[in-house]
């Protein structure tokens, strides 16, 4: 089975810096409500409002990251609710052996603001050369690559990350689009084309709710009781063994061999048509 065919990433609805509506967007415009539990929304953040995210397209350069106070992404699991994918990671946790890449749970990352080619992106793909700096020989000094990681460390970077259902967020994202005003009411960033979005069961604002963090460096993973429709937060190794099975590999590996991989291999497994992917044995959407 293949992927939904979408348009070029390029004629998606894209508004720069308003990186949670263009997902929105491009769920309500082109995912099938049948398959919408195989669809999670991925809010990236941290009590710090200060996460490093590399393969971006606002970054100066390669080797250093972009430092978002938020970031939002799609992913495509189509083998498994969201539900399921946390129910089953948790009874695999403890794994203490690397995961291959070849075994690896089927997850796919959309991201309208990476720089990654293909797209939607294999999750140890994504994961590798988003949130890991490039190979030691992008470097001039492989020494470089190290001590940015030392400085990355610090918890005041840790990414965490806010799982949603993409149902739950179709019906009760709402966004007066106040954070992106300055004080004196000038726009950061030019505002999207579209209208404001109101989910159909949101009540009130609930954008600062989602990109709300406060405390998940506590706890290891964060479950909102009192509006379930927020989701879970979690951490980085933790959103590795949900959509990626298993404990995080070798990041440096894992992203030479993505970067490595032969243009056969890739034409064989990921063909594409009019620049839209399509993956064998994903459920069509």
């Amino acid at each position: 089975m293949e992927f939904l065919q979408l348009p070029p990433r390029e004629t998606l609805l894209y508004a720069s810096c308003y990186c949670e509506e263009n997902i929105y967007k491009l769920i309500e415009c082109h995912i099938n409500p049948a398959s919408l539990k195989h669809y999670t929304v991925i809010f990236l953040s941290n009590s710090s409002k200060c996460i490093p995210v590399f393969s971006q397209k606002i970054q100066r350069s390669p080797i250093n990251p972009v430092v978002w106070d938020y970031h939002v992404i799609l992913a495509y699991h189509p083998n498994h609710s969201l539900e399921d994918l946390l129910r089953q990671s948790k009874s695999h946790g403890g794994l203490e052996e690397q995961t291959s890449v070849s075994t690896t749970t089927k997850s796919y990352i959309y991201d309208l603001d990476t720089t990654i080619q293909t797209f939607p992106c294999p999750f140890p793909t994504y994961f590798a050369q988003t949130f890991s700096p490039p190979p030691s020989s992008s470097f001039e000094d492989p020494l470089d690559r190290m001590f940015l990681q030392m400085a990355l460390s610090k918890d005041v970077y840790r990414r965490y990350f806010r799982l949603v259902s993409a149902s739950d967020y179709l019906d009760h994202f709402k966004s007066g689009r106040d954070h992106m005003k300055d004080k004196d009411g000038t726009w950061k960033a030019d505002p999207p084309l579209w209208d404001l979005i109101v989910g159909a069961k949101a009540d009130q604002d609930s954008f600062e709710d989602y990109i709300n963090f406060e405390g998940c460096e506590s706890r290891t993973e964060v479950i909102e009781d009192e509006k379930e429709y927020l989701g879970v937060i979690v951490g980085e190794k933790r959103l590795w063994e949900v959509f990626g099975n298993g404990i995080p590999p070798d990041l440096e590996l894992l992203d030479i061999m993505a970067r490595t991989e032969r243009e056969e291999k890739v034409s064989e497994e990921i063909p594409t048509t009019n620049n839209s992917t399509t993956v064998p044995e994903a459920t069509m959407p």
